[in-house]
């Protein structure tokens, strides 16, 4: 079943009931004694909670019974009535969980409880449908830490930001002399991420011919390196996300059904903040004044007079959870203590903002970035601690990538 761990229950639990549920049309014997005792455990939990055919069987040695073969003995136990499900939780306390910085509010309960149904079933593909920021990516993440595989890494590539040439590098590697810049070897993150995780982001922007190179992944599990000749065994689960239609581009022919059944095994969707109501929105905005107010170090918990809180909660958010996210934090960096109206982003009063439909998160972090510089008089790290950038390189970055100076 290839182990990688013999005391990890969450991981050996997973691959013996994948491996059962594969033969449950037969009667399968179970030798018990082999292994480790979280191995017993496993092979256990499996036998009482799937409902197979299942018998539980060990040998006694005959040294103890005086014989000269030994006996195989079944192990009896009374199965409940009732169906069982076990959930195997065994973390390791030194790791964060994705979900610590996030709010798993009723609106989306529902998804990460099939999410964490998803991960304990080792190596299926899952496609999550969603609007931009609505949580698409935190969502995978979530699925690869309570999977088996979350000692192993999770490398995320978004699909539509690289041209055919660079996704292809990307995703599969590249071996020295492929092209002119490539001076050695280099590992694509279907490789870097063996035995972890992988999450395509905006999966429906890739072109016919990346779909083709990433079927034949899906099909044959092996990766051929640009300029290579060899190809590389891989082992990761794929976790895919897109905003588009995929069924009607499949109809139209800019989007191959065959790929698609191969990354829907299941699928997961993501609400809009506007379907998810006002009391949702109301929880969420607390929720991130409360953790952006820890990550920038601000003293008081910023309050909103009445007129503000309720352009807030007006306002349609077409960004979703991720532009929510963007103003409160802005609203951190240039307000004190309470936020007035007039203290909300310009676009919250524009004409027809209620029909927007759309919601460019880059125009909106180039002008938030902006206007930290003016505020902190062009000091960057001013300007970095307050925007809670993870390094002076990485603001330096947005700055260039922007056209800041």
């Amino acid at each position: 079943m290839g182990i990688n761990d013999v005391i990890d229950l969450q991981e050996i639990k997973t691959k013996v009931e994948a491996l059962l549920l594969e033969n449950k049309t037969y009667e399968i014997d179970i030798f018990f004694s082999p292994g480790t005792s979280i191995m017993q455990l496993s092979w256990f939990i499996c036998h009482q909670s799937l409902g197979l055919n299942t018998r539980l069987l060990q040998t006694r040695e005959g040294k103890f019974t005086g014989k000269k073969e030994p006996d195989l003995i079944e192990l009896k136990i009374e199965k409940s009535s009732v169906p069982m499900s076990v959930t195997i939780s065994q973390q390791n306390q030194t790791q964060a969980s994705a979900s610590t910085d996030y709010l798993i509010s009723p609106g989306i309960a529902s998804v990460y409880k099939k999410a964490d149904l998803i991960a304990q079933t080792d190596n299926v593909r899952c496609l999550i449908r969603g609007a931009s920021g609505t949580g698409k990516e935190h969502l995978a993440r979530c699925i690869h830490e309570n999977s088996a595989r979350a000692a192993k890494p999770y490398l995320a590539v978004n699909c539509s930001a690289l041209s055919d040439s660079l996704l292809e590098s990307r995703l599969f590697g590249y071996v020295k002399g492929a092209f002119t810049d490539a001076k050695d070897d280099k590992k694509g993150i279907l490789e870097e991420a063996n035995g972890g995780t992988v999450f395509l982001d905006e999966i429906g922007d890739i072109s016919p011919y990346m779909q083709q190179a990433l079927l034949r992944v899906l099909q044959s599990g092996e990766i051929m390196p640009v300029g290579g000749n060899k190809p590389k065994k891989i082992d990761v689960r794929i976790v895919s996300a897109t905003h588009k239609p995929l069924e009607e581009m499949c109809e139209e022919g800019t989007f191959r059904w065959d790929l698609y059944y191969r990354l829907a095994v299941v699928e997961l969707a993501l609400p809009t903040l506007q379907e998810r109501g006002a009391e949702e929105k109301k929880a969420l905005i607390e929720f991130f004044l409360k953790r952006i107010k820890k990550e920038l170090n601000k003293k008081q918990l910023l309050k909103f007079s009445k007129d503000a809180y309720a352009q807030l909660l007006a306002y349609p958010f077409a960004g979703n959870i991720r532009e929510l996210e963007n103003v409160i934090m802005g609203l951190y960096v240039f307000c004190e203590n309470e936020v007035q109206i007039n203290d909300l982003p310009q676009r919250f009063f524009q004409s027809g903002s209620k029909q927007r439909l759309s919601f460019n998160w880059q125009e909106n972090e180039k002008d938030l970035i902006s206007r930290a510089l003016t505020f902190y008089k062009g000091n960057q790290n001013k300007t970095l601690k307050a925007l809670g950038y993870g390094s002076i390189n990485t603001l330096k970055s947005k700055m260039r990538e922007y056209g800041i100076e």
